[in-house]
């Protein structure tokens, strides 16, 4: 009896059906244009200088892309519409034919990578390598099924089995010179983890595609995993490539107009050092001999300043065009995808880039908002005549004022004060043997991890990304507010003992590490470095003080920092610092009120009062610095701005009681516990990520 095969169906394997190696072979087996490294044109035989990539993914300088355009649309008397592409003779037309065609090459795409400057790459038949037979024939087709290189005899036996009658046969060249066949088997589209496993399903928990065996091993937890094909209509809305592409311009613009600042403070700079040297050759005239130290003194210092400052901006401007080359990397790679990629491709490559957009959007946040410069001037003692006999490094000397111009870094993400948020899930975070634990502190660790500490049980516990229940520490006292200090350490404000105890996160168990002592009761606790954290509370007897305190103290319990302030009454004082650890933000539970103040030197910047904020216990900030305070009688969340503005109240989807609030990494979404009747859940809350 014959042996009934099940027919293969086509599914997402036909998007990815390569493994690892074969994907690696298809690419990596090439040999590039000059010298066949890939470092130069084809067309002059030199580097590439502003090189631009036509949609067959070759890569070309533009001024000797331009030149062939042009001769091949002045040898024709036609409508020049299109050209062939000088290394794979595909056809090729710019997306805006209108323009004038000495334009059309700076229309194209600048080139990420001098990617393919192909030579014909020969390959042996598969399927015969695979026979018997010693001999093997040069493999002309590609099977797009069973991802396999065969020569026209075996093609034409393929085709006749029953089985394998319905495969897509295309050539050998196709593949190596069709961008869309490029695209759809290039490396990199299919699960990290497991090469040979392809990406089908797509965790909301998460917000993270995963192959078959991901959903089971990392996922089986999560509520909410689709099959991607039903999530990437609403994925690739938010996801947009025009969208992302836009954004990658805008933040190359900021770069750019980064870089024009710096070279004019350069230039303003070397005017100063100049005017100088001119300022004091004056002065040399009048006090001869001694002059003559001074400006020696003087030019040597102004080259010095001049040079450090010119180094510092050069180097700025260095990582500026890195980032440019970076951002225009994946703005290439987004490009070509989103137009020759299938949905599951450009879902995948616009997630990976929709992560570095954020990770673009805070280094230049951190490091290139703000530019600096410096004013050189030259500063004489009013009694120089009378001290001409004292040394001449004593009399002169260079000041060097910086000021700091902000460029208003509008052109990056949408501002999270422009958005709102919105309950996205909740998770149950259940321990066998737990009865209604009061969830004061949680702690969000790299690893999705979640530490809460429980002041009804007096434990610290810690669940795995799934949610699951690893470990727990027993604790000498209750605990409160809680902060991560580094990747794996753990700082637990203790209320009632006056201290704060310090856990590790090993081996999947949590570790006394020690304690110090605070001068107050301590509720909340926040990290200002590794080894220094933010203390708050009352100074008194609960609910009988007048008074709050924060305090920063070096984990040798040394104080380095105290402050006190009148507040009408307290129970708790929870603490939080902003992004750039300047400046504090304490929630006064018995006040209802929420205080600002400069972490340096004790300024109060604001006071939040509200009749809709009752009984504040949590405080968090986002990633631009909006501060987030939970009303655990009010039962809502009220979102301010730096300034203490307030922007929204969050009552929807609010639990019962809630007390605890923490972000994520990338702070676009927060997590809240509770001591109502849902206190074995955790609500998360996020917004759409869109962009403008």
């Amino acid at each position: 009896m014959k042996q009934k095969f099940p027919t293969k169906q086509k599914t997402e394997r036909q998007i990815f059906p390569m493994n690892v190696e074969r994907r690696k072979s298809v690419f990596t087996s090439t040999s590039f244009s000059t010298g066949g490294d890939g470092s130069g044109c084809s067309i002059c035989l030199d580097g590439f200088s502003s090189p631009r990539q036509l949609p067959c993914l070759h890569s070309f300088c533009e001024h000797c892309l331009q030149d062939y355009i042009t001769k091949k649309a002045s040898s024709t008397d036609k409508t020049f519409v299109e050209f062939m592409c000088p290394v794979c003779r595909a056809l090729t037309s710019p997306a805006n034919k209108e323009k004038p065609v000495r334009e059309w090459a700076s229309l194209f795409p600048n080139s990420p990578f001098p990617l393919v400057q192909k030579s014909r790459v020969e390959r042996s038949c598969e399927v015969c390598s695979n026979s018997s037979d010693s001999y093997s024939n040069l493999a002309k087709k590609f099977c797009t099924v069973c991802e396999e290189f065969m020569c026209d005899n075996c093609v034409a036996y393929h085709q006749k089995m029953k089985m394998t009658k319905g495969h897509q046969i295309i050539t050998t060249d196709d593949l190596e010179t069709n961008p869309e066949n490029r695209i759809r088997f290039r490396e990199g589209f299919g699960c990290h983890e497991h090469d040979n496993e392809d990406i089908k399903f797509y965790c909301n928990i998460h917000e993270t595609a995963c192959c078959s065996t991901c959903s089971f091993l990392h996922h089986k937890s999560c509520p909410d995993v689709l099959e991607l094909k039903q999530s990437l209509p609403g994925l690739l809305e938010e996801m947009n490539t025009q969208k992302i592409m836009e954004q990658m311009q805008k933040l190359e613009a900021h770069l750019k107009v980064f870089m024009e600042a710096n070279e004019s403070n350069i230039s303003i700079l070397d005017s100063h050092v100049n005017n100088i040297s001119v300022e004091i050759g004056n002065v040399r005239r009048k006090l001869n001999t001694l002059l003559d130290d001074i400006e020696k003194m003087v030019k040597l210092e102004g080259t010095r300043i001049y040079k450090e400052w010119v180094i510092r901006k050069e180097e700025q401007n260095h990582q500026c065009q890195s980032l440019i080359s970076a951002i225009r990397n994946s703005q290439a790679l987004v490009e070509t995808v989103g137009q020759y990629g299938s949905d599951t491709q450009k879902f995948l490559v616009n997630s990976k880039t929709m992560k570095q957009l954020y990770s673009y959007s805070d280094r230049i946040r951190e490091t290139f908002e703000k530019v600096d410069s410096i004013k050189i001037r030259l500063e004489l003692d009013s009694n120089m005549e009378a001290l001409l006999s004292k040394d001449a490094l004593g009399l002169v000397k260079l000041a060097c004022q910086e000021e700091t111009k902000d460029l208003q870094c509008s052109c990056l993400m949408i501002p999270l004060q422009q958005q709102t948020m919105e309950l996205s899930r909740v998770i149950d975070v259940d321990r066998p043997g737990l009865i209604s634990p009061l969830y004061f502190g949680i702690v969000h660790l790299p690893n999705r991890y979640i530490v809460l500490a429980d002041a009804k049980n007096k434990t610290c516990c810690l669940y795995d990304s799934s949610y699951n229940f690893i470990a727990s520490h027993t604790l000498p006292g209750n605990p409160a507010g809680m902060c991560l200090i580094g990747g794996n350490e753990v700082a637990v404000a203790m209320s009632d003992m006056k201290s704060v105890q310090f856990l590790s996160l090993r081996d999947r168990s949590i570790i006394d590490t020690g304690t110090v002592s605070t001068k107050y009761n301590c509720f909340g606790v926040g990290t200002v470095s590794l080894e220094e954290i933010l203390v708050s509370g009352h100074c008194g007897a609960r609910g009988g003080s007048c008074k709050c305190y924060w305090s920063v103290i070096n984990k040798n319990g040394n104080v380095k920092l105290h402050y006190e302030f009148d507040c009408q009454r307290t129970y708790n004082a929870y603490a939080a610092l902003d992004m750039s650890k300047s400046r504090v933000y304490i929630s006064v539970s018995g006040g209802n009120a929420v205080y600002c103040y400069d972490l340096t030197v004790g300024k109060q910047y604001f006071v939040y009062l509200s009749s809709n904020l009752k009984y504040p216990t949590g405080v968090a900030v986002d990633r631009d610095d909006n501060i987030y305070i939970v009303g655990n009688i009010s039962n809502n969340i009220h979102k301010l701005s730096p300034k203490g503005v307030v922007l929204q109240v969050i009552t929807s989807g609010v639990p019962d009681k809630p007390t605890g609030i923490i972000f994520s990494d990338s702070r676009d979404h927060f997590i809240i516990t509770n001591t109502g009747r849902m206190c074995k859940k955790l609500h998360y809350f996020g917004y759409k990520k869109y962009m403008s």
